[in-house]
């Protein structure tokens, strides 16, 4: 009995530190997913040249930093330019949205049906909307802040986990019983290879997705194209809720220009997209991760409603580790079926 209470009592507690350090734990695997990206480039350089895995890593970063600032002398110009106007025309659409809403009165007594969540109070007792336009400013600095200092942790700590991999896994690995640990190993050293071909999916996606996206758009003449193909193809890196939420900012701006524009725009990106999951996906499914569209969606869901945005972004990425490794400890040690390791 004393054993059963410990045992329920070890649960509750770890459900509740689980809460309280869920933002931490997100931080750290993200910090774990940018590592694994930089040490799978650090090996191709390694097995592809003379050098040596320190000196590999060394060539690793300064390509990296190489890139980065080629992509910014080529994308600043660009941003630094379109994303004023597009901050500036956000309001003009949503304005323009209110507008339609206004000519249809169901959707108006939907929006007003939300706004009374508050128990019919309208906002504050003293009548007003109750926005407050410094406490909102505060909110989204408050919320920048807090996103750029999860970048740099994510960013610090990935560093610290490439420049001596093997010790941390060792670390780890002193946790597991002794008679266990070449498992654990072979289960941590495939949990690493499905992560590295499902990064390498989503970015052979995202690229497809934000260059066509960005040159249909410059072809169909919705402003900041440049711009709008770059969202769309940073939202590509999660699998199918991402592309949607993409589409979202162009089709914003197209409102402005027409809603011939926004019929244009939307069949531009269904046929996108089209292409994506039926030319590009499969090409690379070949060699990268690939998890059922219902079972992402309702990981992605999953992820939402425990972590908010984080937790939808680094969802599918945690899902294909979970996925491996069942396939190894479940399916092949205590089922004893034979399966294909996702990345394998």
């Amino acid at each position: 009995m004393l054993t059963t209470i410990g045992l329920v009592v070890l649960a509750g507690l770890t459900v509740y530190f689980f809460g309280l350090l869920v933002e931490v734990l997100l931080v750290i695997f993200a910090a774990v997913l940018l590592a694994v990206a930089i040490t799978g480039v650090r090996c191709i350089i390694h097995d592809r040249t003379p050098l040596s895995e320190r000196w590999s890593l060394v060539a690793t970063y300064l390509l990296i930093v190489v890139l980065m600032a080629g992509a910014g002398a080529v994308i600043w110009p660009q941003l630094s330019e379109q994303i004023p106007k597009f901050i500036e025309k956000v309001p003009e659409a949503f304005e323009q949205l209110s507008e339609m809403a206004g000519r249809m009165p169901w959707v108006e007594g939907a929006i007003e049906s939300v706004g009374d969540t508050d128990g019919g109070s309208g906002g504050n007792n003293n009548g007003d909307s109750g926005f407050n336009i410094p406490s909102h400013l505060l909110g989204v600095f408050s919320t920048t802040l807090g996103t750029i200092t999860n970048l740099s942790l994510i960013v610090l700590i990935a560093i610290y986990f490439t420049l001596s991999p093997k010790a941390y896994v060792q670390n780890l690995l002193i946790l597991v019983p002794r008679a266990q640990r070449k498992r654990a190993e072979e289960v941590m050293q495939a949990q690493t290879k499905s992560l590295r071909f499902w990064l390498l999916g989503r970015l052979v996606s995202m690229v497809f997705v934000g260059v066509l996206a960005g040159i249909g758009l410059m072809l169909l003449g919705v402003p900041m194209a440049f711009t709008l193909g770059l969202i769309a193809g940073v939202a590509t890196f999660i699998p199918y809720i991402g592309p949607i939420l993409g589409a979202i900012p162009a089709l914003m701006v197209a409102l402005l220009q027409g809603p011939m524009f926004v019929l244009y725009v939307a069949i531009l990106y269904l046929v996108v997209e089209t292409a994506e999951s039926s030319l590009i996906a499969p090409l690379a499914n070949k060699k990268a991760v690939h998890i059922a569209p219902a079972y992402t969606v309702i990981i992605q869901l999953a992820g939402g409603v425990i972590a908010g945005i984080p937790g939808v972004i680094v969802a599918t990425p945690l899902a294909v580790v979970v996925a491996v490794t069942i396939q190894l400890l479940y399916v092949e040690d205590v089922l004893g079926e034979d399966v294909e390791i996702l990345g394998s």
